[in-house]
């Protein structure tokens, strides 16, 4: 659901885009300040995708070691790789809230509009927390794929 905010807000983008540059070509009268949602609003598209990408491990993988060194290799390493990135998830996450934080504190605003940009990176940092439980389902999902083979070979 998520995903669709995201992509529904990046559909906004794109047609807005597409009407600036129509109406700065046709009448030479521009929409103003489409630069400015399309900088706010990037960040929460971005964001907003990324727990559907960890859900549905849609992130690159590289799996010539696990073909290599069978089954039960393959699944100890997607382990440790969902572990990878449930640390790299956690880092960025964790580095969202000051940076909303600091925007705020700061004031920050949009160069046109003159709207402030920390509740659009606050709404991204919530994203990316998101983000953070849905791999760690993940991590514990292949965890418990490696643990329950052993067991059942055991």
């Amino acid at each position: 659901m998520l995903a669709l905010i995201g992509f529904f807000g990046l559909f906004a983008l794109a047609m807005m885009t597409t009407l600036d540059i129509l109406l700065r070509w046709l009448f030479q009268w521009p929409i103003q300040g489409v630069n400015d949602v399309s900088a706010v609003v990037m960040a929460i598209v971005i964001s907003s995708c990324i727990p559907a990408n960890l859900a549905m491990k849609q992130n690159i993988r590289v799996e010539v070691f696990g073909a290599i060194g069978g089954a039960r290799l393959q699944r100890a390493l997607e382990a440790f790789s969902s572990l990878l990135t449930l640390v790299f998830i956690g880092l960025i996450a964790w580095q969202f809230v000051p940076y909303a934080a600091g925007l705020r504190e700061t004031g920050d605003r949009t160069w046109v509009l003159a709207w402030p940009v920390w509740p659009w990176w606050s709404v991204a940092a919530v994203m990316m927390w998101l983000a953070v439980v849905v791999q760690s389902v993940v991590f514990v999902t292949d965890l418990m794929a490696v643990f329950a083979r052993r067991a059942q070979q055991g």
